[in-house]
């Protein structure tokens, strides 16, 4: 029968919409076309699963997840109204589909329509059709070009040589997630499977999705409880890290990347069996089902293109549970964003325990020849004593470069796998009998305590507490309790030096991210300085051009303080 509906919002990311059709009609799919070209199809999605979840961003901001866990959005950019109508007594059909991509390769006169039941469907303020504002670098021919060639527009909109044909990746993509599989066996005991849109592709095409971005792997954990899930994936992520993988901790999500082509990943999934025996996803489900421990009853070999892989038993109804009963149905559009019905946020990865590991991971990979160009500041100053402690060491960088010059140094940070690296350094260049390293966690405020109390106690002189890009990397409270530490151990005549980000720096481009950073004023911290801690300012300055890092350069404040 003749089908209705609309795109009703195009973007430069989106071109969603809705058709209107009788309940009992058979699935009707969509299409883009780019002129005459037919670019991508999906299949619009019936009731009104596309309200979504709301979910807690990828954000430096630690409270996030209470403020957003589990709340429903609060209206829809695609599905229907709450009385599932728009104008319409029949069963309304929501789309969406990815385009970011498509801009290069249209002109301003290029028609951009979005086609139902061989039909255009209107596009609300365009019309039938929509043209660019402006011209692309490529043309629709060199589209064309591409689609010969196997290209496909991927889920994230983005044009991509087909997973199909990508043969290449298919066989780097199959060893990394064998080698991964194997260290995650050995250490911890568990099978990793594929899920998500690699599970989908094996079981409903045999093979991988053409559109598809990544692949998916997951496994099943011990603990019944999300903080215990989350925790066992800091350490199943230092793990790997150990067997020389470059990892990425997310907030649902590890990246496992090769450490020989680095821009190879696979997406590993953790997930639980709760107090209810029911299956937890962190990263969220699509499905209404429910996913016992007895209907998952372990994992059996499959092929992919490539080579074997785990696939869990039963695994139609595990495709039924991430994706819903139309799962058979192609969606190259399809949007986590709009698509969730249940996600385990009590099981999602904090600012701490990423930031955890990327420090772990940043440690590992990177050196430095000799110190910062705030030690240079601080070590040139005639009146800095002998004794230094290194609050934040990370792999010791710093630390080195006192003891090198002559000074007693203890570098103290939470990071085993930097104060490990910086203990061997310090043997390795002979320096082990001036530089010595303590993994410390400052929010911990009994072991820093002990451990200031300890040095203080062993000093013959005053004492430097240094602290360089690492205020800006703890939050309020663990900053006010080392302080209050600092403040509680310090002597007259011992002194404070300190480097980090200031507000000025938060809307900066940043080389490095995915870990926790604070911006404070600089005023306020020098205020708090004097009147709280007990400090007279010596030296002070806030600028840019300090440390610059790359195509980075951070606005800082770096102080010098004396303790009265």
């Amino acid at each position: 029968p003749p089908v209705s509906g609309m795109g009703e919002r195009v973007t430069r990311k989106h071109a969603t919409g809705w058709i209107s059709v009788p309940a009992d009609t058979p699935s009707t799919p969509v299409s883009l076309h780019i002129g005459k070209v037919k670019l991508s199809q999906t299949h619009p999605t019936p009731g009104s699963p596309m309200t979504g979840m709301r979910v807690a961003a990828e954000t430096d901001d630690p409270t996030s997840v209470r403020k957003q866990a589990t709340r429903k959005r609060s209206s829809s950019p695609v599905g229907p109204p709450p009385d599932g109508k728009r104008h319409s007594r029949q069963e309304i059909r929501a789309f969406s589909i990815q385009i970011e991509g498509i801009w290069d390769y249209v002109r301003r006169r290029t028609p951009i329509s979005v086609h139902c039941g061989g039909r255009p469907l209107p596009i609300a303020g365009h019309g039938m059709f929509l043209t660019p504002a402006i011209n692309g670098r490529n043309t629709p021919q060199d589209l064309r070009q591409r689609l010969d060639e196997g290209f496909v527009l991927t889920q994230l909109g983005e044009f991509r040589l087909s997973k199909l044909h990508d043969t290449e990746w298919q066989e780097r993509v199959i060893a990394l997630y064998e080698r991964t599989r194997q260290v995650v066996k050995d250490k911890f005991g568990y099978d990793v499977f594929v899920t998500y849109g690699t599970l989908l592709g094996l079981v409903r095409e045999g093979g991988y999705i053409g559109h598809d971005c990544d692949f998916d792997a997951a496994y099943v954990s011990n603990f019944r409880t999300g903080p215990e899930a989350a925790a066992e994936l800091v350490e199943i992520s230092l793990a790997l890290l150990e067997a020389g993988f470059p990892v990425d901790l997310r907030q649902r999500v590890l990246h496992v990347h090769d450490p020989e082509d680095p821009e190879q990943n696979i997406d590993l999934f953790h997930t639980f069996f709760d107090e209810e025996d029911q299956l937890r996803f962190p990263w969220g489900v699509a499905g209404t089902s429910k996913l016992t421990r007895a209907e998952m009853s372990g994992t059996h070999e499959g092929h992919l293109p490539g080579g074997a892989v785990l696939v869990p038993n039963n695994e139609e109804a595990f495709v039924a549970h991430l994706y819903g009963d139309d799962w058979r149905l192609p969606k190259p559009g399809f949007r986590w964003a709009l698509e969730r019905t249940d996600v385990a946020d009590d099981a999602v990865l904090t600012i701490e325990q990423r930031s955890h590991v990327y420090w772990a991971g940043f440690y590992a990979r990177h050196g430095y020849a000799k110190g910062s160009s705030f030690f240079e500041y601080v070590a040139s100053r005639p009146e800095v004593p002998s004794t230094v402690i290194d609050l934040g060491c990370g792999e010791g960088r710093d630390s080195w470069a006192f003891a090198a010059a002559g000074r007693t140094v203890i570098g103290l940070d939470q990071s085993e796998v930097g104060i490990a690296r910086a203990a061997g350094r310090a043997s390795d260049e002979g320096l082990g009998d001036r530089a010595t390293f303590q993994a410390c966690d400052v929010a911990d405020r009994e072991a820093l305590d002990a451990t200031l109390a300890g040095v203080i106690a062993g000093s013959t002189g005053p004492v430097l507490f240094y602290l360089r890009f690492f205020l800006h990397a703890i939050r309020p409270d663990v900053q006010d309790g080392l302080m209050e530490a600092i403040c509680r151990h310090s002597r007259p005549g011992d002194m404070f030096a300190a480097e980090f980000r200031t507000d000025k720096d938060e809307d900066k481009a940043k080389t490095h991210g995915n870990h926790y950073r604070r911006f404070q004023p600089a005023a306020e911290f020098r205020e708090s300085l004097i009147d709280r801690w007990g400090f007279e300012v010596l030296d002070e300055i806030e600028d840019t051009g300090l440390s610059p890092y790359g195509d980075e350069d951070p606005a800082l404040y770096r102080v010098l303080g004396r303790r009265i």
